[in-house]
């Protein structure tokens, strides 16, 4: 069996991103004989109205907070959220943020996954070579903190490659991985409390332990557009009032997609500090917005 596990607790906007994820996955045409959907929640409720087939790991608040760990880093609970789904789960699993955007079917991708090949979402560059604040404060700590990561045996090199995380493939009996996965975090994170420290520890131990195939033919990930948790809540808000069908809803999905709305802000964020600076002076909202969307226009 094949397994898609999401984590989504908390705050509505979390859950609602974890709604709209499973409904363009099922727009798609979706097989629960051969792929389950799992859902770690504190909130099992609010996903009434998607299929019954789904399966739900409940958390409470302690689970929540024995998961993230004596630093309270929120990203360590998605390691610990697919340690315990290898010792629930047979299978291949393919683990997906909340804001991931399903573009295709997802019975390829479980094709690619095998004791050697792992998925993650997109190849972000070199740690030593990509030239932002995040990657240069990552080479200065493996820089100055090599000898510390070579008496805890994870000799991270500088020029490690760095992939996003909101996509993981693996198989289960993989489970051992996931341990140094978890270890490589912990290790990390108690010197240094990067909110990417996860995601450069499953970086790190996947490419040791094979090749690792990016996700992002059939996936988009908009990590980078929390403004579009409005356009969720207006899209929720709009269906929920009108009583509208599942199929109706399915039916309704693209009306607000995330890799066309993003494109503005793209734009914006791609300008030179002058252009960008000029917008800024004209106020908040010139700097960029949202194109025109219509939800319920195919109702």
């Amino acid at each position: 069996m094949n397994y898609l596990v999401y984590q989504s607790y908390g705050s509505t906007d979390i859950l609602n991103e974890c709604c709209y994820s499973i409904l363009s996955l099922l727009k798609h045409g979706f097989d629960p004989e051969k792929i389950r959907i799992v859902i770690y929640t504190d909130r099992k409720e609010y996903f009434s109205f998607l299929p019954s087939h789904i399966l739900f790991v409940e958390m409470n608040a302690a689970t929540i907070q024995d998961y993230k760990g004596p630093h309270a880093f929120v990203h360590r609970l998605k390691i610990k959220v697919l340690q315990d789904s290898t010792a629930r789960f047979e299978g291949k699993i393919l683990y997906a943020d909340s804001d991931i955007y399903f573009l295709d079917s997802i019975d390829t991708l479980f094709d690619q996954i095998d004791s050697a090949n792992f998925l993650m979402c997109n190849n972000e560059g070199r740690v030593d070579v990509v030239k932002n604040k995040v990657f240069k404060k990552f080479q200065n700590f493996l820089a100055t903190h090599a000898s510390y990561l070579k008496e805890n045996y994870v000799p991270i090199p500088e020029s490690v490659m760095m992939w996003n995380a909101g996509i993981i493939g693996f198989q289960s009996p993989n489970k051992e991985l996931l341990d140094k996965v978890l270890y490589t975090n912990d290790i990390i994170f108690e010197k240094f409390t990067s909110h990417v420290v996860e995601q450069l520890s499953f970086s790190y131990q996947l490419q040791q332990h094979g090749t690792v195939h990016k996700s992002t033919d059939y996936v988009f990930h908009y990590w980078n557009l929390k403004e579009f948790r409005t356009v969720l809540a207006e899209f929720f808000n709009f269906h929920l009032a009108s009583s509208h069908s599942l199929a109706e809803v399915i039916e309704d999905v693209d009306s607000i997609r995330p890799d066309i709305l993003i494109q503005p802000k793209l734009e914006y964020e791609s300008l030179s500090f002058i252009k960008k600076n000029l917008r800024k002076l004209k106020g908040k909202q010139n700097r960029w917005k949202f194109p025109a969307y219509v939800i319920g226009q195919k109702k």
